[in-house]
């Protein structure tokens, strides 16, 4: 268990052969903070999404490098970054609004991962510096 403030930060090659090494990592270190199994596996399909779009667009099928970072203190927040080096990306701006009357197999394709990362989340914003897409997700605890 960590005291009050605990960060932590590994890099990934940005393939789906290491998508599961990726959350298995974050799921490993948040269970060392107390978390409960549900905030464990909300945050991990959350970060799951966030994963998959870096994987799938960021490097256009070039080899890259995924780094994803955990910040933790103890009953405030867990903060999760997920940085690439890939092309400029904007996830926050494809997010499209859905109509609930819909049924899901009719929906296109796409945008659905931002509006889960937001539900599950209480925070999730983009920046992109230093040549770097920064993907940060925050779930505020009681």
């Amino acid at each position: 268990m960590y005291d009050e403030l605990m960060e932590e930060q590994k890099s990934f090659t940005a393939t789906l052969s290491e998508l599961y090494a990726m959350l298995g990592w974050v799921c490993e270190t948040l269970d060392q903070t107390g978390l409960s199994d549900v905030e464990v596996r909300r945050i991990e399909i959350a970060l799951e999404e966030g994963l998959v779009n870096v994987i799938s667009y960021a490097y256009q099928g070039k080899e890259g490098t995924v780094v994803i970072s955990i910040q933790f203190e103890e009953g405030k927040y867990v903060e999760i970054t997920i940085e690439d080096s890939g092309l400029p990306f904007n996830p926050l701006k494809h997010k499209r609004k859905i109509d609930p009357f819909v049924p899901i197999e009719e929906l296109e394709e796409g945008g659905l991962g931002i509006l889960f990362m937001q539900k599950l989340m209480d925070k999730v914003e983009y920046q992109r510096v230093k040549e770097k897409n920064q993907l940060t997700m925050r779930k505020n605890l009681p």
